[in-house]
């Protein structure tokens, strides 16, 4: 625009010295009508400043200038392309060590022998879950071990359960390998070993079986309680003896049943309190005497005879009279026990006891005397049916039934397996056994 105005004012007004050009024509706005000053055609020049004035009379906001963020957008695509470089430079390093820290064997033994720094992240992790556990299993073992309530069970238990997690989390394979692991960080002090591991996880089952057994034992003491309040209360509120009895008895049930609460739980201990004092309540409101002497005395003969039943039955077999000697000890033993009654609290409950494991001699007994029994006439059966048989067989041997022979040896032989081990003719028998077999074994073998 100051080229073509300047152009217009020294047409307008022309210099001294200054003729008129030809080729110089004054270039006038499309709405004013052109007043030609000359006869000559337009030059080229002239005709071309003509256009450009009025295609930018055509548009006027042609040339406005627009900023541009060119500068900008050069700096971010600039800084974008470095962040991808880095990306790349650092991602394909990470890639290579995740891919070696992966838990195959396969992969990480090779590395191990000749790298083990590069396994150093994976082990690391598994280091930090044998802490974890360490931890966890330690506060586990107070808390279940040595519990003051429940909550501290559930409390050992959820730590357990943490404990057992972040072990399981260290691969079996792993156990093996450890020394070759363990070999390129320059005596760095590894809390991880083998043995500490087992150990680990033999404490984790040991305390798992321990939260079970208390578990189970605080649900029987939980029962017995509410069963013992019911006892009280039917005992107090009842006036009928026969009510009253059945009272006695289910309060004795369930002093019994405590009792058989193991007494290294905390439900045992807490057990083995409320047996005095509900053995102490008992005695106050039944008014039944504890100290009866003649239940003690029916409980030491009973306990007397048993040990010389027991000492007497020892180092087996027996005959048959010595037997029913033994029996006859703990059939004594029994008779005793049975005499002791229900109401008598204190005894009845011991005497029970013994009755179960005396009554479980003497049926013992009652087996080997039976097997002995069996034995002795099974031998001389079999004897007398080899005396016969022998007695009965021809001294020309071409007379002789073979066939009738062997169903005989048989027959004895068949006997003779029904003597039971254990009995005083086993060994007896199994010389006759022994003959008889043999000649079976001539009379198959004979044509």
């Amino acid at each position: 625009m100051g080229i073509l105005n300047s152009m217009f004012a020294k047409k307008k007004h022309p210099q001294q010295g200054v003729g008129n050009d030809p080729d110089v024509q004054t270039i006038q706005h499309p709405s004013v009508p052109a007043t030609p000053t000359s006869n000559h055609p337009p030059s080229s020049a002239t005709q071309r400043y003509t256009e450009l004035e009025t295609e930018l009379m055509r548009s006027p906001h042609a040339l406005q200038t627009k900023p541009t963020n060119l500068p900008k957008q050069s700096g971010l695509r600039k800084l974008g392309e470095r962040l991808i470089w880095i990306g790349i430079w650092v991602g394909i390093p990470v890639g290579v060590i995740y891919v070696l820290n992966l838990p195959y064997p396969v992969i990480r033994q090779p590395v191990a022998k000749t790298a083990p720094l590069l396994l150093l992240p994976s082990n690391m992790a598994i280091e930090a879950n044998f802490k974890q556990a360490q931890a966890n299993v330690e506060e586990a073992r107070q808390l279940i071990e040595l519990p003051t309530s429940p909550a501290d069970l559930d409390r050992g238990e959820l730590k357990l359960r943490d404990a057992k997690s972040a072990l399981d989390a260290i691969p079996v394979w792993y156990i093996a390998d450890w020394a070759d692991y363990s070999r390129g960080y320059w005596g760095y002090g590894w809390e991880f070993s083998p043995a500490g591991l087992q150990g680990a996880r033999l404490k984790v089952g040991q305390l798992e079986a321990k939260v079970f057994q208390e578990k189970n034992a605080q649900i029987i003491l939980t029962d017995a309680e509410k069963d013992l309040t019911i006892a009280k209360t039917q005992l107090q509120q009842n006036s009928s003896p026969i009510e009253k009895k059945a009272a006695v008895q289910n309060w004795q049930a369930v002093i019994d049943r405590l009792s058989q609460i193991p007494p290294q739980t905390m439900a045992g201990r807490k057990a083995q309190q409320l047996i005095v004092t509900s053995t102490r309540d008992l005695k106050a409101v039944a008014g039944i005497s504890v100290g009866n002497d003649k239940v003690g005395s029916l409980l030491g003969g009973a306990e007397e005879f048993a040990k010389k039943a027991a000492e007497t039955g020892r180092n087996p077999p027996y005959t048959i009279d010595r037997w029913n000697e033994i029996a006859s000890l703990w059939q004594e033993a029994i008779q005793r026990l049975e005499k002791i009654s229900s109401e008598d609290l204190q005894g009845y409950p011991e005497a029970q006891k013994r009755l179960a494991e005396y009554r479980a001699s003497l049926s013992e007994v009652r087996v080997r005397l039976k097997s002995e029994q069996e034995a002795v006439q099974s031998l001389d059966r079999a004897n007398q049916k080899l005396t016969a048989l022998w007695a009965s067989l021809p001294k020309d041997g071409k007379d002789l039934n073979k066939n009738q022979a062997i169903a005989s040896f048989m027959a004895i032989n068949n006997d003779l397996d029904k003597i039971q081990n254990g009995t005083t003719v086993y060994l007896k028998a199994q010389e006759v056994k022994l003959q008889v077999q043999q000649q079976l074994k001539l009379l198959q073998q004979a044509k």
